[in-house]
């Protein structure tokens, strides 16, 4: 080549050598831009691994770190276009001479202030990296991938108390992560009862995992029929009253007399007429209950005397009958005589009091049908001129005169409801009032059984507590649970039965699984034994793996059948959390807290104690105080105002 041709060729390869210098630069430097906020996030969460996952707080999502994600993304990315905005600048501008001796200074100085700030702003990011970590992790635990076996249930347990967590923080209830334990409220609580848009009575919040995988979001999962709306979101109570019919088991101290009060509360607002029977026949409580109702316009009362001469002559010489010794052979003879004298002296009417016992078995006359039924009442049974009437007379005496403080002509009945509301306090540790419990149990199956009677399918809910305790001896609370959850839907009504444990339930397995597999829904809390209930959650298939125990790395697996609820995670169940299992669904959902009300303590001290939205008792006030709707405590007290926040809440979600 001449050197007239090296000296025209010269400027033109020293442009390309400049042009290429200049897009590797550009395209470094956009590569940097990108990468630079990368690496804080990807480092924080390779180095935090998947242990972080074991922590509770970890999974718990708000609507807050969803918008400070969200800024932290916006945020990033709107510097990132900013810098690429000033580099386009930089090159097109002409500044950009690589061939310059000081190119580099310049570079340096234009771009170094902002790519440390590019670099620093990863921080914004962390929060969406935890975000992308913690689907990453939930499907890991989904496929059973998490090599650490333990690890995997610790991230388990974890996953369940955050949504436990969330749940009550929606709710407005306060509650300790390391203990469970309710804490409080805040003042703008949603409180039961509650109305939806459709005018369903909500009670509680379903707990729902807050991280979920897009496989989840595909699965077909069974809903819970008529307790769960049909976003499945929240429980609630079924508008018909047949639909109402639920066995309750928790410990002491889960919250489950609030559960049972929001049932009651939801009746109520239904319009329905409600009977409770507590067999705990704690005053404090049934006050209340009283109070409670009351402060939401509702009648209530605690009735000074059950009417055990209610309905007509057979179900009354039933009761009767059931005053009497379990029949053992040598005394059938005498039972059989008390009850044919009982059913002889009610043929024109029945029996309305004691008093009324009295009269007409020692003057039969009036009350008989014919002179064979009178001669059997005037049989005469010994010498001093005692009859069968009354020898039967003294026998029911006998029985009923523990009773007569509890009794009252003009007392309530389960077709004679004088309130809206009607408490029943119960002591079984009394042996009258546990005879007294007995025969309330005994008269339901009978009211019920006049109910499909008189084709009666008006709407009414009954809810007794502790039942198994007001179970007699000779009688067993599985086979009354069964017969009473079987007889009530068939009467078109609700009917609510709550025990401690499954196994308070009876002693005997086989009308156990009677009681815990009727029709009813299934709702426990907390408990110490919990696998008979878990049982009736079912099962599902999952794989398990074997871990080996040096490299940390999975083994071989195997798919088996587990239960679907933990008896272990029932066990360590927080405060006011429950399950509801019905048709083979499954809803986990807390229990909503209630109105703030004003009762006083005892007659005797006088002194008012103020009732929390949790039931606990605070310091006493000093001032007696009527319990009304404007006293609740809450920043918005209006039910239609929390009906609207419910509707909100379930948009969030």
């Amino acid at each position: 080549m001449s050197a007239r041709e090296w000296n025209q060729s010269a400027p033109t390869d020293l442009a390309s050598e400049s042009l290429a210098r200049i897009l590797k630069i550009f395209v470094i430097l956009m590569v940097a831009i990108v990468a630079a906020p990368l690496l804080i996030p990807i480092a924080g969460s390779r180095i935090a691994g998947d242990a972080v996952a074991t922590k509770t707080r970890f999974w718990v999502i708000g609507q807050r770190h969803r918008i400070v994600t969200a800024i932290g993304v916006v945020v990033v990315i709107s510097l990132m276009l900013v810098e690429a905005g000033l580099l386009w600048h930089w090159v097109a501008s002409g500044a950009a001479v690589v061939h310059h001796p000081g190119w580099k200074e310049q570079l340096f100085r234009t771009f170094a202030p902002w790519g440390i700030l590019n670099l620093v702003s990863g921080v914004l990011l962390l929060p969406a990296a935890w975000s992308i970590k913690r689907r990453h992790i939930a499907e890991l635990v989904q496929l059973r991938q998490i090599s650490n076996v333990v690890r995997q249930e610790k991230i388990e347990a974890a996953r369940k108390r955050a949504s436990d967590q969330t749940a009550a923080k929606r709710m407005g209830v306060h509650v300790d992560v390391e203990t469970g334990q309710i804490t409080g409220t805040s003042a703008s609580a949603i409180t039961a009862p509650t109305a939806t848009a459709d005018g369903h009575q909500v009670f509680g919040f379903v707990n729902r995992l807050t991280v979920r995988t897009m496989a989840d979001k595909f699965f077909d999962i069974r809903r819970v029929r008529d307790w769960v709306t049909d976003k499945g979101d929240l429980v609630v109570m079924p508008k018909a009253a047949s639909a109402v019919r639920a066995l309750v088991i928790a410990e002491s101290g889960t919250g489950k007399t609030v559960l049972l009060d929001d049932l009651v509360l939801s009746a109520l607002s239904y319009g329905w007429p409600v009977v409770v029977l507590d067999a705990k026949g704690d005053p404090a409580d049934t006050d209340h209950l009283v109070a409670l109702a009351r402060s939401h316009q509702k009648t209530a009362l605690v009735p000074n005397g059950w009417n055990l001469f209610n309905g007509s002559g057979e179900p009354i010489t039933s009761l009767l009958m059931r005053l009497m010794p379990a029949a053992d052979g040598a005394n059938q003879h005498y039972l059989d005589e008390i009850r044919g004298v009982l059913q002889a002296v009610q043929h024109e009417t029945p029996l309305r009091s004691v008093d009324d016992l009295r009269e007409r078995l020692h003057n039969p006359g009036p009350w008989v049908r014919d002179r064979y039924d009178l001669a059997m009442v005037n049989q005469p049974i010994d010498r001093n001129g005692g009859t069968a009437g009354t020898r039967a007379l003294q026998s029911l005496l006998v029985a009923l005169r523990p009773l007569e403080r509890h009794l009252s002509p003009e007392g309530w009945s389960f077709g004679n409801l004088q309130t809206q509301l009607t408490v029943v306090p119960v002591s079984p540790s009394d042996d009258a009032q546990a005879r007294l419990g007995d025969l309330l149990l005994f008269d339901l199956r009978n009211f019920l059984a006049q109910r499909m009677g008189n084709r009666d399918r008006s709407p009414m809910l009954v809810v007794v507590d502790e039942f198994a305790q007001l179970v007699s001896g000779n009688q067993d609370p599985g086979d009354t649970a069964g017969s009473l959850f079987e007889t009530a839907r068939s009467a078109g009504m609700g009917l609510v039965l709550a025990a401690q444990s499954a196994a308070g339930l009876s002693n005997d397995e086989t009308r156990r699984k009677r009681a815990l597999g009727s029709g009813a829904a299934l709702i426990f809390g907390r408990s110490k034994d919990p696998e008979e209930m878990v049982f009736y959650a079912g099962t599902a298939l999952r794989m398990e793996a074997s871990g080996k125990a040096e490299s940390g790395e999975l083994g071989s697996g195997r798919a088996q059948h587990t239960y679907v609820i933990h008896p272990q995670e029932v066990r360590e169940a927080a405060d006011g959390a429950f399950w509801l299992v019905q048709a083979g669904a499954i809803a986990p959902f807390r229990a909503l807290p209630h109105r703030t009300v004003y009762i006083e303590s005892s007659p005797s001290e006088g002194e008012e104690v103020v009732e929390s939205l949790d039931g606990s008792s605070t310091e006493p006030a000093g001032e007696t105080v009527a319990p009304t709707a404007s006293m609740v405590g809450l920043d918005d007290p209006d039910r239609a105002t929390q009906s609207d926040r419910l509707v909100g809440d379930r948009q969030d979600r």
